[in-house]
């Protein structure tokens, strides 16, 4: 009890902390620029406009809320992207060879799910840093990703389009995944006693091992998690864009990075919010939209999403030094 007691002691403290106030300013920043846009363009404030921002984010932040808890815990999975493309080419290829749909899907999901086990397991295992495991990884699910399309492009039946529809014909479906991800995790993240060792492991685990929490388990956990919520985003985009490729999510890593930094989770683990991530995600979104609309080259808006994620950890290092 005692032990317990203190980690719910230092999760409020934790929570407490700069990544708050990072928040804040994330909020602000993402304002203006909504501001800014509305005035430069009366193509962006449009009802279809906002709607296809958010749809077009919704597979990037569900896997971002998985990339924020994984870095939380003071990880890092940098295999995510491969393990989407290997589950959605797994799903596609067996509804190509007419195996039914919800089959279909749970495979992929639990494909995704057992990338995270497996993950989790080989880092605590062999003890290494999970930067070095997920690399490996990485190459591994991009490799099997290849093997199940055999470089090919895998198209899935038209009735499977939950990813292109809409509720009352304004909502799309896939945000509607969206906000429920988000609101699961934060109950879990805030609420849960798992949510609270995950903050623990994070800010210090010899600590948290010493308060009674089974690090190793508890680790595996977190990848499994962040596997289920890479199998929710799969099937979203491969339903979204009606087709599998050994590429579909290689875009995605760097960008469910950025979200989760850009929204003040810590690279050095326990500190940020799943909110944080949230609006790290829009604010990707909402950049990636405004360039476009502004016929900025593609090649640009990498440069900028850099110069984004190195300002997010500028600033988070500072308020990490000034505590």
């Amino acid at each position: 009890m005692e032990a317990e007691k203190g980690i719910k002691a230092g999760f409020r403290k934790i929570m407490s902390n700069k990544a708050n106030s990072q928040v804040l300013m994330l909020g602000i920043a993402l304002v203006v620029i909504i501001i800014v846009m509305c005035i430069a363009t009366d193509r962006f404030y449009q009802t279809k406009n906002i709607m296809n921002i958010l749809t077009q984010i919704t597979a990037l932040g569900i896997s971002a809320a998985g990339a924020g808890i994984v870095i939380l815990s003071r990880g890092i999975d940098l295999s995510l992207g491969n393990a989407i493309s290997f589950a959605a080419c797994t799903s596609a290829a067996m509804m190509g060879s007419g195996i039914s749909i919800p089959l279909s899907v749970t495979v992929g999901v639990l494909i995704a799910i057992g990338s995270g086990a497996l993950n989790g397991t080989l880092i605590v295992l062999s003890k290494a840093e999970p930067f070095i495991v997920t690399l490996g990884m990485m190459s591994v699910y991009n490799g099997l990703s290849l093997l199940v399309t055999k470089g090919a492009n895998l198209p899935v039946p038209e009735v499977f389009s939950f990813g292109r529809d809409r509720v009352f014909e304004i909502v799309p479906v896939p945000v509607i995944f969206l906000v429920v991800v988000f609101i699961i995790m934060h109950i879990v993240l805030k609420y849960f006693k798992f949510g609270r060792r995950i903050y623990a492991i994070g800010n210090n685990p010899e600590a948290a091992f010493l308060s009674g929490i089974k690090i190793k388990r508890n680790k595996i956990l977190i990848y499994m998690l962040n596997g289920g919520l890479i199998g929710i985003a799969s099937m979203i985009l491969l339903s979204r864009l009606g087709s599998a490729n050994s590429v579909l999510g290689d875009n995605i890593l760097m960008q469910a990075i950025a979200a989760a930094v850009i929204g003040g989770v810590s690279l050095s683990g326990g500190r940020g919010n799943i909110w944080g991530v949230f609006l790290g995600t829009v604010l990707i979104g909402v950049i990636s939209n405004s360039l476009n609309l502004l016929s900025v080259a593609s090649f640009y808006q990498y440069i900028v999403l850099g110069i984004i994620i190195i300002g997010a950890v500028f600033v988070s290092n500072i308020g990490s030094k000034s505590r």
